[in-house]
């Protein structure tokens, strides 16, 4: 019995050795802290200094010394680190370094960094990068851990950490910067995490209590609802529901007819109904772009805009032109024949309003003019953006007609400038322009909330209503995305210029971002879906009861939108419908 006890324990041993030395060789330190060789571009930040100093009384004993010089630019000082291990899909990484600001012109004081781990492949870089992460830190030494899970494979020498130092002058210190490859020994949530901080994220600030002011202001209304008997007098103690049956504001989603119209697989059915739940807008995702309308099938399109206008949604068109060689392929055989180009744009203009005339309430004339110019700059600059809106009017009467574009929320600087400067050419050259796009994919380094709502007073300075066209974030903190997009919907659905806010999808399995969808590909709800779910179907919407007073009164504050109000008196009931905007209405029922 001895022996046999004393053989356990050698075998329990050994087990425990083997499991040791397997979860040891599972973690991959793929950055050498002690020996990072960085390399640092200067050439678009020549004021720039990138060097090693000493440092005292801390856990490393140097640290890298940034100074991104005195002048501030769209061009950023960026530090790159090629790395030499491959990764699987599903390993569990932990990236962490120590930061401390010595100053900075940013509005807070405090030094800001976007951290990314690009990936190159064949030369050719990838989006999207396997994590994107801002941080912002102040002059004590902050350790910013952040852990991850990848979402693809990456071959051995195609990653690269990227350290973006800032779009304005800035002097602070990096230290013991590392990354970790635990594989698949452990989970994500075994790791220590830092919480990521933005602009305006605090519970107490101030753009918070304006922008429920704003929302008080210009997204409700008075109704004022009279119940009246056959003779014209009031009728006290009638009971009224008041249900708000679609806002007047766009909650849309990208989508694309595959999935609306494939009845075969029981989770396109999902598709549909939370579709139908949740929003009131769609915009098709890639059929109608340019690039992809010679091979599309239209008369699928025009099936599907049938089923969405049976349900009462509206659908966007999206893009009749988008200004590259890269994103339009169909015109680069006329890319030295410049009349010919000019022509072959506008007969596409033509061809795409002609075959897809009466199917869309509003249209993206141009895509993203500020990044893809190439067709733009071979005809002469940005006056031929006049002359395709010109063309796009012709078949779309009604039709509101859009400028989309990415950089309203860019830092300031060149891109939300250029935005600007071409939303003021075609308004000023009397271009049948009617609203304003903005996209907004945010990354790991969001914009502050007083920021955006900033530019969205500017911007509405035009007078044309803007609209989100494209919203996600790229992120895999879930608590970061949930927060970020309370406060980002919070400050659009406040501001009186804006629309709509549309997302470039919401479902894991038919998102170009897999992580910024709101359900999972099992349709497991993410808490940044709770966090729309609850705005757009409990917080603002409205579903009332009450009675009316001895004058036959009953009055409501009510979001804007189309109502269907209910009405009972004894055996007596009615069913009427009324719109309700933030001007108020008033309203007489006879209830016979």
């Amino acid at each position: 019995m001895k022996y046999y006890y004393q053989m356990f324990n050698y075998f329990f041993f050994m087990l425990l050795t083997a499991a040791s030395i397997t979860a040891a060789g599972a973690q991959v330190s793929i950055l050498p802290a002690d020996s990072l060789a960085f390399t640092a571009n200067t050439k678009s930040a020549p004021k720039a200094t990138f060097r090693q100093v000493i440092v005292n009384n801390q856990p490393f004993k140097s640290a890298y010394h940034i100074d991104t010089g005195n002048e501030a630019g769209l061009e950023r000082f960026t530090l790159s680190y090629p790395i030499d291990e491959a990764v699987r899909e599903g390993d569990v990484l932990l990236l962490s370094l120590y930061s401390r600001s010595l100053q900075s012109k940013k509005e807070t004081g405090e030094s800001f960094i976007e951290l990314s781990l690009d990936r190159t492949i064949a030369g050719k870089y990838e989006w999207p990068p396997l994590l994107e992460r801002g941080i912002s830190f102040g002059s004590e030494w902050l350790q910013t851990q952040i852990p991850f899970v990848a979402s693809k494979n990456v071959p051995r020498g195609t990653l690269s950490l990227v350290i973006k130092c800032g779009g304005f002058p800035q002097e602070f210190e990096l230290a013991d910067v590392s990354l970790i490859n635990y594989q698949q020994t452990k989970k994500r949530s075994d790791l220590p995490r830092s919480i990521v901080h933005y602009d305006g994220d605090a519970p107490d600030a101030p753009w918070r209590k304006a922008a429920e002011a704003r929302i008080e202001k210009f997204r409700k209304g008075d109704l004022k609802i009279t119940i009246l008997d056959s003779n014209g007098r009031p009728i006290p103690d009638a009971l009224v529901s008041v249900n708000l049956k679609k806002i007047a504001f766009g909650w849309g989603t990208a989508t694309n007819s595959k999935l609306i119209l494939d009845t075969l697989n029981p989770e396109t059915k999902q598709y549909r109904d939370t579709l139908l739940r949740y929003f009131n807008k769609v915009v098709f995702e890639n059929e109608m772009k340019s690039k992809y309308w010679a091979t599309s099938n239209h008369e699928q399109t025009k099936k599907v805009v049938a089923w969405l206008t049976a349900h009462e949604i509206p659908a966007r068109g999206h893009v009749m032109v988008w200004p590259s060689w890269q994103h339009s392929p169909n015109l680069v055989r006329f890319k030295e024949d410049t009349d010919a180009l000019d022509a072959g744009i506008l007969d596409l203009i033509q061809d795409q309003t002609n075959v897809m005339k009466k199917q869309f309430v509003e249209w993206d004339v141009v895509n993203e003019p500020f990044a893809h110019h190439d067709i733009t700059d071979a005809l002469g600059g940005r006056k031929k953006l006049v002359n395709w809106f010109l063309a796009a009017r012709e078949n779309t009467p009604g039709v509101k007609l859009f400028l989309n574009e990415y950089t309203m929320f860019h830092s300031e600087g060149r891109g939300s400038e250029d935005f600007y400067d071409n939303l003021n050419y075609l308004i000023t050259n009397h271009a049948p322009i009617d609203g304003i796009g903005e996209q907004a994919h945010i990354g790991g380094t969001p914009p502050g909330i007083e920021f955006i709502i900033k530019k969205l007073d500017r911007f509405g300075m035009f007078g044309l209503p803007i609209q989100i066209t494209e919203f996600d974030i790229t992120s895999d903190d879930d608590d970061f995305k949930a927060r970020y997009m309370h406060d980002f919907m919070t400050a659009i659905f406040s501001h009186p210029a804006t629309i709509g806010f549309m997302q470039w999808g919401f479902w894991e399995k038919a998102h170009w971002i897999p992580a910024a969808a709101l359900w999972d590909r099992d349709w497991h709800i993410r808490p940044q879906g709770e966090v729309f779910k609850h705005l757009v179907s409990e917080a603002w919407t409205t579903h009332v009861n009450g009675v009316t007073d001895n004058n036959g009164q009953y009055m409501v504050r009510a979001f804007s939108g189309e109502y269907e109000i209910t009405v009972r008196k004894g055996n007596r009931h009615l069913i009427q419908h009324t719109n309700l905007t933030s001007k108020g209405e008033t309203l007489s029922i006879k209830l016979e």
